[in-house]
């Protein structure tokens, strides 16, 4: 089925009905926190605006998210969306996906507190080009955090959530004031090659990828891969490949009864106990208790 007018929310009056239902939500000083079930159609496309900044985590699903955006301003790129995704106060966005039902955590900053903690008031092509896909163990980590004082509030929850908030702001200001400017003529990936990098740590099991079997991938030296890697999204491929493997292992832990020696063999870790030890270095929780806080 194809919708040829995708859900514009640029303009809608505060009575027009979201395509989402609140499922859980929460107050903060300096943000507003939902937990939203989206239902979409196949495929989906949408025109979003606000004029506050706002952070979404993608809850994992069974059959997979396949997405991407575009930045209404200046040069307009699309970008492949990944599990962690910022939305700049009052920059148009359009995004067009594989629609169905789909839980968002939506962290919606105060604008003034946002500009105060992260520095940011100015965004370029470059900065937006690292909005679509996050990476951040440091943020997918505090996002965690937050769905479980969202969902299951206890003792000092309001105190938890700002301290957790303050946190993600000034990570954020540190990941993207930190994006180098590259110039004009400087070499970097071609979008097929990113793609190809993305999939293969996607998909592998067992063997966990190289440097050097990546590069192979891209048709490149391993040195080239890593300076370009590097130059083209701000971040090292090391820190790429970490972030994915740890979301692969939430995702194995939360959605299914897989046994940890089993996740362990598919990540490509060499015993449960030195996957066991990498994710606790990662979250600060083990995965059994990671697994029981989602059951």
């Amino acid at each position: 089925m194809t919708h040829n007018s995708p859900i514009d929310l640029r303009a809608s009056r505060a009575a027009d009905p979201k395509p989402w239902t609140v499922l859980a939500a929460a107050d903060g000083s300096a943000a507003r926190l939902e937990l939203r079930r989206y239902e979409l159609p196949t495929p989906n496309e949408m025109w979003e605006l606000d004029d506050a900044p706002i952070l979404s985590i993608v809850m994992p699903r069974a059959e997979g998210t396949r997405g991407e955006i575009m930045f209404d301003m200046g040069k307009r790129q699309r970008h492949r969306v990944g599990r962690l995704m910022l939305r700049p106060a009052g920059i148009a966005m359009h995004s067009r996906g594989d629609g169905g039902v789909l839980d968002i955590l939506t962290c919606r900053f105060d604008p003034v507190r946002f500009a105060a903690a992260t520095g940011l008031a100015e965004w370029d092509a470059r900065r937006l080009s690292r909005c679509a896909a996050i990476t951040s163990t440091a943020i997918l980590t505090l996002a965690e955090r937050l769905k479980q004082e969202v969902q299951a509030p206890a003792f000092g929850s309001a105190v938890v959530i700002d301290a957790l908030v303050d946190l993600l702001m000034v990570d954020l200001g540190r990941i993207f004031r930190g994006v180098p400017q590259r110039e004009e003529g400087q070499g970097g990936l071609a979008p097929w090659q990113l793609a190809r990098i993305d999939e293969r740590l996607r998909s592998s099991e067992g063997d966990w990828p190289t440097t050097q079997d990546l590069a192979a991938l891209c048709g490149i030296s391993r040195s080239h891969l890593s300076r370009s890697f590097a130059a083209t999204t701000g971040t090292a491929l090391s820190d790429r490949a970490a972030l994915i493997r740890l979301e692969r292992a939430q995702d194995m832990i939360r959605t299914g009864a897989m046994p940890m020696n089993l996740i362990a063999q598919a990540l490509g870790f060499a015993t449960a106990s030195a996957f066991s030890a990498a994710f606790r270095r990662s979250t600060g929780l083990t995965p059994r208790q990671y697994r029981q806080a989602f059951h």
